[in-house]
């Protein structure tokens, strides 16, 4: 039944004097349950696909240190990083997809789909002799389950929490930093579930590369099993045939304004994610402390997905929240510059995982209020998922070449590069937070 139908059989209307238009945002705001069995079922379902998905997407320099040294060692670092950028951007592209499937049947069907790509993926990686075979199984094949698996995961949460949906959102996306993060220049590994396992089988038992693979897609396939089945809808099926609403997204000047921002954002903030271990090394810190510099950002990560979640639930408002966080962010960014002594640059690290982690976890229920209906919130994510896979695979390259214009040791020109960015993202949220709404707490 629609919220409509419940509306008017509460007033004592007759159900088909009803209007079949799909209710606005504003009008099924109270609607949402906010909580539940199945809502914090579904929540949960999120956080494990995003420990499976995204959060083995960052520990993937397990592998890539390992292909370096051992599997492909007549191959540049610079050629098996491909492995990585292909995952990542693989795994944002194909967004659109399977928002679009799941606004037409359910997540259930691309969720599954995905999983059986991701574990078909590494276990034909596992059986892989030649550099290409791994290109093509543990990047390409992978990174299409995973795409196709986390962006529904995500969308659906926004179907069943208002009131505390930055909160709700924030703690799914906490589940990539459950899983893992690294640092794609350094191969350092660090995080909580893949790269203790990787690392313990790889160099404590002395198990097999393909072994290991095999036991990891297991562990996946058991993991999206249980998240696909946790995972549920609350809005009925989108019966728009539109092709992948395309049109309607683009011709959304709001959501357009919004997206350039995000993309921009992109380029800009995980510079400092990819390059905090050699920085802190280059300004006299240890190896062995400057290890855990990557693992600060990622601790500082994890909390600001909850706290500025909990303060935009709590009547501050998600635009407020991303505007202010944004503009904080990118004043942090600046005092990069001036972190040179080891106490600075590690709390640093946390202000600014802090900052950025809470910058990623807002977008989502900032795109949900700019979707036309909740029944295209999944192709609505996707597509902006989709858009976005092409930033997240530009960043490195563009980083690396400030970093040689500063002849490989000064970091002034990434630096700078990260500040600016993020201001500009910042006047491009604080302009779409205008265009929402000129009320107070949006």
């Amino acid at each position: 039944m629609s919220i409509d139908s419940e509306k008017a059989e509460a007033k004592g209307t007759p159900v088909d004097s009803v209007k079949e238009d799909q209710p606005t945002h504003d009008e099924i705001e109270h609607y949402y349950p906010d909580g539940g069995i199945r809502a914090w079922l579904t929540a949960l379902g999120g956080f494990i696909s995003f420990i499976a998905t995204i959060g083995f997407l960052n520990a993937g320099s397990i592998f890539q240190s390992y292909y370096a040294t051992t599997g492909f060692p007549e191959q540049s670092h610079s050629n098996i990083g491909w492995i990585g950028s292909i995952q990542g951007w693989g795994c944002f592209f194909f967004g659109m997809w399977s928002g679009r499937l799941s606004d037409r049947y359910g997540p259930t069907l691309p969720m599954a789909v995905g999983t059986f790509f991701m574990v078909f993926g590494n276990m034909m990686s596992s059986l892989a002799n030649e550099f290409y075979q791994v290109l093509l199984s543990q990047g390409l094949c992978l990174s299409f389950g995973m795409g196709l698996a986390f962006t529904p995961a995500l969308a659906v949460q926004s179907q069943w929490f208002m009131k505390r949906r930055g909160l709700v959102v924030g703690t799914v996306m906490s589940g990539q930093n459950v899983g893992g993060a690294h640092n794609q220049i350094t191969m350092d590994f660090n995080g909580v579930i893949w790269p203790i396992v990787g690392n313990k089988l790889l160099n404590e038992k002395g198990i097999s590369i393909g072994w290991t693979l095999r036991i990891i897609a297991f562990m996946q396939l058991g993991l999206m099993i249980a998240a696909t089945l946790l995972i549920q809808p609350r809005f009925p099926r989108s019966t728009v045939r539109e092709p992948l609403h395309l049109k309607r997204y683009f011709i959304d000047k709001r959501t357009v304004l919004f997206t350039v921002g995000l993309v921009i954002m992109n380029l800009g903030i995980y510079v400092p994610w990819f390059f905090i271990t050699p920085y802190a090394m280059e300004m006299g810190m240890s190896p062995s402390l400057s290890f855990y510099n990557a693992s600060i950002i990622n601790a500082g990560a994890f909390f600001g997905c909850y706290v500025v979640g909990f303060i935009a639930d709590f009547g501050f408002g998600f635009f407020n929240a991303l505007s202010l966080t944004c503009v904080v962010c990118a004043v942090t960014a600046f005092t990069w510059i001036s972190a040179t002594s080891i106490a600075g640059i590690i709390f640093w690290a946390l202000a600014y995982g802090l900052l950025s982690g809470a910058l990623q976890a807002l977008f989502s229920p900032c795109l949900s209020r700019l979707a036309p209906s909740p029944e295209v919130l999944g192709a609505w994510t996707g597509t902006c998922i989709t858009i976005n896979a092409f930033a997240v695979l530009g960043v490195g390259p563009i980083a690396g070449k400030l970093l040689m214009r500063g002849g490989g040791t000064n970091y002034l020109w990434m630096q700078l590069y990260t500040g600016v960015a993020l201001t500009i993202t910042a006047v491009l949220f604080m302009a779409t937070r205008l265009s929402v709404s000129r009320e107070r707490w949006v």
